[in-house]
């Protein structure tokens, strides 16, 4: 048990400098150099380590589509939000960032194809050339543009789905030194879209055809089937290159009303990372979505989104911003970490610069990473062994040995699985073994069932806790 606990012990002094943090950055931050380098400046000044940048917004181009020749067929249009002709964001974003060690992921909107205003809906490239790819709803009629957030391009029309394969795997292919390609909006508006009449003559042929399927398990499978074959087309193009989404962090949601079964995903291996955008501002809420992936043991492929704007434009200062602010951002992290996710995204960049609010937050949530050396074999020598404890049951009373590497006041605190402190105490300990007895009643002042908890065993003037998993029996 001892090495067991020493492991927990390592891999908490190791949390930190393995954690992904990322900032989504919109495209209105990216249309000069300058912009550029006050994101990564902000960005290295945070102690981040990978940038989220979106370069195709609504079927458009921040790149430069076709850079190493028309091996693929890209014919997406300059974004009409560049004004310098002869710029191109992601590659000076590429090059500023990898001197400072940051890495890039180009975000791009998948089958959202169009803005909502009306000037930019008329000069977009897909509403113009494909107006016949925009989705429908059961009663035949076409999606309006007002109705979610533009137009969105229905993914069970096969050439939509190779239209798209084409234009990711150009941007794939012309910027190599690419760390990943990000998909967002990779899913339907809603489960009142998807009608359009090639995607129901699908459908139907499937079914004539024996497939027992119903029709949300079916527009499930158009998306998964993009992804699929997004992450075969990139990893053959670039086996290094990962393949990211940005999803639904409530499962539920995400597979009866988007058709996004991203789990599934994860486990066909058809996707390297998922950030599960985690906006809700109840903490409960938050709590319990993240029990639910915690449930589901892909730690290490989960980089957590939080919310990271006003919805009024305010800052995230306290001041500005009462009701949801940095310190319940920080709040979010340090439980995203109890959990062991791979790391923490900010949507966005734009929304937590406000008035030096990603500053106070660094402060609060983000210690400079290089600060947090791992230790060498002979250091890792001197690290004591973790206390050691056991559970016996004495007179209606639980009687907790615990084997404890120095005498002094101890900090102890019982938590269940979701990190709740349920009952807490300070103890003089001698070094090696103690007794404690606790009656198992909470702070709440309810018996505590009976099952697997933590015991936090930890001192105030010790940068270390340690953790040892408690098996409660029934009194």
């Amino acid at each position: 048990m001892k090495r067991y606990l020493l492991i927990l012990l390592l891999s908490t002094i190791f949390s930190l400098s393995a954690e992904i943090r990322s900032l989504w950055v919109l495209p209105w931050n990216i249309t000069s150099p300058s912009q550029i380098d006050q994101v990564i400046e902000d960005a290295i000044a945070a102690n981040q380590t990978e940038l989220l940048v979106e370069v195709r917004y609504r079927s458009d181009a921040l790149y430069r589509p076709n850079r190493k020749g028309d091996r693929f067929f890209n014919p997406e249009p300059r974004s009409y939000i560049l004004k310098d002709p002869s710029f191109d964001p992601l590659e000076y974003t590429i090059y500023a960032a990898k001197n400072k060690n940051l890495k890039v992921q180009a975000w791009v909107i998948v089958f959202n194809a169009t803005p909502t205003a009306r000037e930019y809906v008329a000069i977009n490239h897909i509403y113009n050339n494909h107006p016949e790819w925009i989705t429908h709803d059961k009663d035949g009629r076409q999606m309006r543009s007002s109705e979610q957030f533009g137009y969105f391009i229905d993914p069970g029309i096969p050439e939509v789905q190779e239209y798209l394969l084409d234009v990711f795997s150009d941007i794939v292919y012309g910027y190599p030194e690419l760390d990943g390609l990000h998909l967002d909006y990779i899913r339907y508006p809603s489960s009142a879209w998807g009608y359009h009449p090639i995607s129901v003559n699908r459908y139907q042929e499937s079914i004539r055809e024996g497939e027992l399927l119903s029709w949300n398990q079916w527009r499930t499978q158009q998306v998964t089937e993009f992804v699929e074959k997004c992450y075969q087309r990139i990893k053959s193009i670039n086996p290094k290159m990962l393949l990211t989404a940005a999803v639904f962090s409530n499962i539920n949601d995400a597979r009866t009303a988007y058709a996004q079964d991203w789990y599934d995903w994860l486990n066909k291996g058809i996707i390297d990372r998922i950030y599960p955008m985690a906006y809700h501002l109840d903490y409960e809420n938050f709590r319990n979505q993240l029990a639910s992936m915690k449930n589901e043991h892909k730690d290490d492929k989960l980089v957590i989104g939080l919310r990271a704007w006003d919805a009024k434009g305010k800052s995230l200062m306290p001041l500005d911003s009462p009701s949801y602010n940095v310190s319940h951002i920080n709040k979010r992290i340090a439980l995203i970490r109890e959990g062991g996710f791979a790391g923490i995204a900010l949507f966005s960049y734009d929304g937590i610069i406000k008035n030096q609010a990603l500053t106070s937050l660094t402060n609060l949530a983000f210690p400079a990473l290089e600060q947090i050396p791992e230790p060498t074999v002979e250091e890792l020598a001197e690290i004591p062994l973790s206390p050691d404890a056991s559970v016996s049951i004495v007179a209606g009373s639980y009687v907790i040995q615990l084997s404890v590497p120095s005498e002094g006041r101890w900090n102890i605190e019982i938590l269940n699985l979701f990190n709740d402190v349920l009952h807490d105490k300070q103890r003089v300990f001698n070094t090696g073994l103690n007794e404690l007895y606790w009656s198992g009643e909470t702070k709440e002042g309810t018996k505590i069932p009976p099952g697997t908890y933590i015991l936090k065993v930890y001192r105030e003037e010790a940068p270390i806790s340690y953790y040892v998993p408690l098996h409660l029996g029934e009194l």
